[in-house]
């Protein structure tokens, strides 16, 4: 383990609703982005890998010891690619793919649960339609990041199109976060 940090700002109301909630995946966020025309979904499954290792507060794992919650960064976290399912073939494309979101949020997705806290779909709908579906533990993101990497990721996408390399991560270390 690395250096242990204490929650920050929302995180311990969030920790404790999750402890108090009945509800096993409350605290996660989740949406998904339309993408329309040709997609390389490979290319794309890559680019989320990359984007989602650019932000240290996906690797956080937390611990709770004598009363006190600790976070830290998993250095040595890894993502993997992303599910990409074909659902043209369903009766109704939207909806097999929307039941199939709704099936994940449904799971236990306590931070403690067993389950990742980080989930990344592909879902092909159309012959040039496609939902990305992303689902974070709200521990791990805010209203300002969770936006910030989706950018990110569709901005390591078409630079890797353009043939062009990585662009450099624009988040803030989360220890350094916690520093300020």
């Amino acid at each position: 383990m690395t250096t242990r940090l204490p929650l920050v700002a929302a995180q311990p109301g969030i920790w404790m609703a999750e402890r108090l909630s009945t509800l096993p995946g409350a605290w996660s966020v989740a949406h998904y982005v339309e993408l329309r025309g040709a997609l390389d979904p490979t290319l794309l499954g890559k680019a989320i890998v990359a984007g989602l290792q650019q932000a240290d507060t996906l690797s956080l794992r937390f611990e709770e010891e004598e009363g006190e919650v600790w976070q830290w960064v998993a250095a040595d976290r890894t993502f993997g690619e992303p599910s990409i399912i074909d659902l043209r073939t369903a009766p109704d494309p939207h909806r097999a793919a929307t039941e199939r979101m709704q099936a994940d949020l449904a799971q236990d997705l306590r931070v403690d649960g067993g389950n990742p806290l980080v989930c990344h779909q592909l879902l092909r709908v159309g012959d040039d339609r496609w939902y990305w579906y992303q689902r974070y533990h709200h521990l791990l993101v805010d209203g300002f990041s969770f936006p910030a990497i989706t950018r990110q990721i569709a901005a390591i996408y078409r630079a890797w199109q353009r043939g062009e390399a990585t662009p450099e991560s624009p988040f803030t270390p989360f220890a350094e976060v916690v520093d300020e």
